[in-house]
């Protein structure tokens, strides 16, 4: 057997191998990351809508979003957006009253550039909460603007209108599909 032979079967063998191995990390770490995700988004939601004293999980024609139930009434939505950054998809939940005011906004996950886009979570000190997704609060869903209505992160105005986006377009499509559907 010549040499090229010998290092394909040790390289081919050693392939395999860190397949097997990654695959095996995979399969033992999944439900654990599963479980942190949904912990966070428990947590998210108790953030976002903490008069709530429940949250039942619902479909509606593509939507995920939960009922945000206080005293078997439902006072408002918590909808799952997915936006497209610049680094890539951006996770969200986005918390509604029934008249469709954002009562608060998280995201869950992100691909945004570190010290960029990635400050749409930024946190300042003292405070508890991130400063651009603060200013959706109070606001209506439907017809956001960025730079008139929403200021935008200086260095990051594609993260900033992805999150603006990603809320309109979300919110006001599920609001009509649940006005349609009541």
């Amino acid at each position: 057997m010549n040499q090229l032979a010998r290092f394909g079967i040790v390289l081919g063998t050693i392939c395999l191998a860190a397949t097997l191995v990654l695959a095996f990390t995979y399969e033992m770490t999944k439900p654990k990351i599963e479980e942190a995700m949904r912990a966070e988004e428990r947590e998210a939601l108790r953030t976002i809508m903490p008069e709530a004293d429940s949250f039942d999980p619902k479909s509606l024609d593509g939507f995920e979003y939960f009922d945000a139930v206080k005293s078997s009434s439902v006072i408002g939505y918590c909808l799952k957006v997915t936006g497209s950054g610049y680094g890539g998809y951006m996770r969200m939940i986005v918390g509604v009253d029934k008249s469709g005011i954002i009562k608060g906004v998280r995201v869950l996950e992100h691909q945004e550039t570190p010290g960029l886009g990635s400050k749409v979570t930024e946190v300042h000190p003292g405070e508890s909460e991130p400063y651009f997704l603060r200013q959706f609060k109070g606001r209506r869903a439907e017809g956001l603007v960025v730079k008139r209505d929403i200021d935008i992160i200086t260095g990051a105005t594609i993260s900033s209108k992805a999150v603006t986006d990603a809320i309109n377009d979300s919110v006001s499509s599920f609001l009509t599909k649940m006005k349609g559907n009541g």
